[in-house]
């Protein structure tokens, strides 16, 4: 087994926020399972302005590993997890999960492709091959964000919410540079490292809940669509000016 002092080859990033029921058993399973297939890793937990036992948790398990280390993020804002996490990431790959939605053959599948010439890989839901197994609603809400991001963005966008890996260079170079956090810091990310002429690719993933979402859909949508249009503008100045 790999020195866990050493820089490992994969960084996992999740984010976590009032997961005291779960926490515990999903990070449990994960580390069953990379240790049981050798995979050279460290685990880092975002924790963000919990009100459970979630960060009591996270300390617990990050003293009995030392592959995994407790981060506190103070504000409830999952993108700025997500985002402080993969910045401490030291790991060649920096891959993002949900504690309820992790697949480490896709990871390891995604970082061949890292190691070829690709610098993002994303687990989609959308493509051929792809399981989605959550309501009908909810896969309806995907495609329409995925087709809103097509139109307003890139017509070759796919997923860019949910797992993805990155090479560790890609979200040193454009993470400081997003500005959005919440629901889409990983969309804007992979939109500006596109725009940097970084290869993204895509893995057909199955996508199952496990338990209800922490948000409601509802309240989101029309969150989430002000901050595309904003972000829209963001990045509409910022090729003007550098026009």
């Amino acid at each position: 087994m790999p020195d866990p002092a050493g820089a490992p080859r994969y960084s996992v990033i999740i984010p976590i926020h009032n997961e005291a029921e779960c926490l515990e058993a999903e990070v449990a399973e994960m580390v069953t399972e990379m240790d049981a297939k050798g995979v050279d890793y460290e685990m880092i937990l975002a924790e963000n302005g919990s009100s459970d036992a979630t960060p009591e948790i996270a300390e617990r398990l990050a003293s009995e590993n030392p592959r995994i280390k407790a981060l506190r993020v103070p504000i409830p804002d999952y993108g700025y997890a997500m985002k402080t996490g993969m910045l401490e990431g030291r790991g060649d790959f920096v891959c993002n999960f949900d504690i309820d939605f992790h697949d480490i053959p896709f990871m390891l599948a995604a970082g061949d492709l890292l190691a070829k010439d690709a610098g993002i890989v994303v687990g989609s839901k959308l493509m051929e091959g792809a399981e989605d197994k959550r309501s009908p609603i909810r896969h309806m809400i995907s495609y329409g964000f995925t087709t809103i991001l097509r139109t307003l963005f890139d017509r070759k966008m796919d997923d860019t919410h949910g797992m993805k890996v990155l090479r560790r260079e890609v979200v040193q170079k454009y993470a400081p540079q997003t500005v959005m956090r919440q629901d889409i810091f990983d969309t804007e990310l992979i939109i500006r490292a596109r725009r940097g002429k970084v290869k993204v690719a895509a893995i057909p993933v199955t996508v199952e809940e496990k338990r209800k979402a922490r948000s409601s859909i509802v309240r989101r949508i029309p969150r989430t669509m002000k901050a595309l249009l904003r972000l829209r503008l963001i990045l509409w100045k910022e090729r003007n000016a550098g026009s």
